[in-house]
């Protein structure tokens, strides 16, 4: 992100764990908005449960395992932009869509569109607009 610039764009390994650092980014580029804490806390969580198509969860097999399980450079990953423009915030998700429950998609989505101004849901993308 340069200095000038009100966009944000990251990728992470398509792990749980890992999310906090998009919910940290996207708090960031929220400080740049008139969005009260509420709003933003809405958004950390419309965000999270948006990634939920695209990380796998996360399997306790015990310590060491996760440094042996996949060679560095072939682990599925998230993208994530947070562009901030004149009236909204958009923010886009790319991955690879795991496998998951139609159930738990349908309570995920019902939560992102209760939580921001419109969503678009598209195989390997998610859309969310949050009007400023």
């Amino acid at each position: 992100m340069s200095v000038d610039s009100r966009d944000v764009s990251l990728a992470i390994p398509a792990k749980a764990g890992y999310l906090v650092l998009a919910r940290l980014a996207l708090a960031a580029v929220c400080r740049l908005t008139p969005l009260q804490a509420t709003e933003v806390a809405d958004l950390k969580l419309a965000v999270t449960e948006a990634a939920g198509d695209f990380v796998a969860e996360e399997e306790d097999v015990g310590p060491g395992a996760a440094e042996d399980a996949v060679p560095d450079g072939d682990e599925d990953r998230v993208d994530f932009s947070f562009r901030l423009e004149d009236d909204r915030l958009v923010m886009e998700l790319a991955g690879t869509a795991p496998a998951s429950p139609a159930v738990e998609q349908e309570l995920s989505h019902a939560i992102i569109e209760a939580t921001v101004d419109s969503v678009d849901f598209a195989p390997g993308r998610t859309v969310l607009v949050k009007h400023l």
